[in-house]
């Protein structure tokens, strides 16, 4: 359902490691690494606060304005290695993404079927965008059919635990969330490699 609905867990802070302990290789794998896994902690907090806190509303939205800075510190990321314009297209997809999870997850809170599925067409067409700025930014590995791919299980693993969480079973969900945040942690290798081949020479 939602990529950016992302639980963490108490392993939210950790990074994926990194292949080498080369000190650019190093420096890639954090970055890569603590933004993503922010952009979990993040979801979760929102998604928790939107469905248990009616008592405090503004809960929900403070998470929420964590995560559109959170947008700009992944997008950022990418534009070290593929330039401003390729950064800024990211981070306005990832912002986006992140009202339709919001609007998701007050579907799913009301059990409104119908708006639950507008908001998933949304977001699917949103994530094959992704998947074409990524691919076009590095067309031999993150190839558009590779990366959607693994968008798309991010999103089923996501909505798996949403899903039980909204059901109340909690210890459910947390488990399903540790499921996701290791396919979390699998992109954070599977974009750090692609950018370690293209660019060679900048990781000797």
């Amino acid at each position: 359902m939602l990529l950016l609905l992302v639980g963490v867990l108490g392993s939210a802070g950790a990074t994926a490691a990194s292949p080498s302990g080369d000190q650019a290789k190093a420096e890639l794998w954090t970055a890569m690494g603590t933004q993503w896994s922010n952009d979990a902690r993040y979801t979760r907090e929102h998604y928790v606060a939107a469905i248990l806190g009616a008592a405090h509303p503004d809960a929900a939205a403070a998470a929420a304005a964590r995560l559109m800075k959170n947008q700009a510190d992944i997008g950022q990321v990418f534009a070290t290695y593929y330039g401003k314009e390729t950064g800024e297209k990211i981070t306005s997809l990832l912002s986006a993404q992140t009202g339709i999870a919001t609007e998701a997850v007050a579907a799913a809170k009301a059990g409104d079927k119908a708006g639950l599925a507008d908001a998933d067409d949304r977001w699917h067409q949103s994530i094959g965008e992704l998947a074409k700025v990524l691919s076009a930014a590095n067309p031999e590995h993150f190839p558009y059919d590779k990366t959607l791919q693994l968008l798309n299980q991010n999103q089923t693993l996501l909505s798996t635990a949403v899903t039980s969480f909204v059901g109340g079973d909690y210890p459910r969900s947390i488990a399903d969330n540790e499921a996701y945040y290791q396919q979390v942690q699998a992109l954070v290798g599977y974009f750090g490699n692609g950018i370690v081949a293209q660019f060679p020479d900048r990781f000797k």
